[in-house]
């Protein structure tokens, strides 16, 4: 009969091998119950991990839609604002100037037209999360200088020189209504300072080319109105015509001729406007179902990440009291172990 040796210390030991195995599996069993997943993923996973991953990229990209569509629509918001403001002033500044009677119609908004005017500036130079609303691409840059002020901006150093070609040397009440025609009519005089070159040269150091926008993975839309749109400029040309050339000092006849072109630009000026705030109305629409969709494809992604990295709660727990219940008896027996003493049987 042959018997192998066996030493109180490998007696001790022996209950501990295992206890570092069953500690770590004890804690992969809490993180799994707590968070409702898998500790190792890519352990339990194996191939079917690329699967996962893929999913959790396209969540990621939703999501970061979903917020970027916040701040788009917020930038929108105020926008669709200041276009409502700026409309209303127009129409307003109309309601005037046609309740006034004939012959005092621009001495009715000529007053009106430069604070109006100065509104219109300082609305467009609005900003948001420091970038400027109606800079286009340039959101960098506040889009209108001023016309009023000392010294003379641009914008009115421009005008008086267009004046003055086309008026040099005539008395205000002696300019015919041919004269202004010709100075108001498109192409002439005044007018070529409104036109998108015009603008640009001595107002506007906005981009005429407006933001675009990803609001979902395969669309876009244009999210913001450039300060160089027409409705814009024709408005600033009215508010111009009726307090900045000093059309007052003008004949009767000549004085309706220029009401009726700023009657003319302030209608054309509000009806584009509308149109304007139709076109954002449109793209808040569309990034609203942008949204609901994109929410909908993140519910479902959530729903198959989870059919692949959840864990069965009541199966961890019940794993987990296992391992405790085994970590527990290893403790006991291994201090049973130490008591024993062969001094103890002599």
């Amino acid at each position: 009969m042959q018997t192998s040796y066996i030493s109180t210390q490998s007696l001790w030991n022996a209950p501990r091998t295992s206890v570092n195995r069953m500690q770590a599996e004890a804690a992969k069993a809490t993180q799994e119950v707590a968070t409702g997943r898998y500790a190792d993923v890519g352990l339990t996973l194996g191939q079917r991990t690329s699967v996962s991953l893929g999913l959790r990229q396209q969540q990621a990209q939703l999501e970061g839609l979903i917020q970027d569509n916040a701040l788009t629509t917020l930038r929108l918001d105020q926008t669709q604002t200041t276009l409502k403001q700026i409309q209303a002033d127009a129409d307003s500044t109309l309601k005037t100037l046609l309740a006034a009677p004939v012959g005092q119609q621009l001495s009715s908004i000529a007053t009106i037209a430069g604070s109006r005017l100065a509104a219109l500036t300082t609305a467009l130079n609005g900003s948001s999360n420091g970038q400027y609303l109606f800079a286009g691409t340039n959101v960098g840059q506040a889009p209108l200088t001023a016309y009023a002020g000392m010294p003379a901006s641009p914008a009115r150093t421009a005008v008086d020189q267009a004046f003055a070609d086309a008026f040099g040397g005539i008395a205000l009440d002696a300019i015919t209504p041919e004269q202004m025609t010709d100075f108001l009519a498109d192409g002439g005089g005044l007018a070529s300072l409104f036109d998108a070159a015009g603008w640009a040269g001595t107002w506007s150091s906005a981009s005429g080319d407006a933001l675009t926008s990803r609001i979902a993975p395969e669309e876009t839309a244009t999210t913001s109105v450039s300060a160089n749109a027409e409705p814009v400029r024709k408005l600033a040309m009215a508010y111009v015509l009726a307090a900045g050339i000093g059309a007052t000092g003008l004949s009767a006849e000549t004085q309706d001729v220029v009401a009726k072109k700023v009657q003319s630009l302030l209608d054309g000026a509000s009806r584009g406007l509308v149109a304007l705030q139709a076109d954002i109305g449109t793209v808040q629409a569309r990034i609203k179902d942008a949204n609901t969709r994109m929410d909908t494809q993140t519910s479902l992604i959530e729903t198959r990440i989870g059919d692949l990295e959840s864990v069965d709660p009541a199966e961890a727990k019940t794993r987990y009291d296992s391992l405790e219940t085994q970590i527990k008896m290893s403790y006991s027996l291994t201090s049973q172990l130490r008591q024993l003493s062969i001094i103890n049987y002599l």
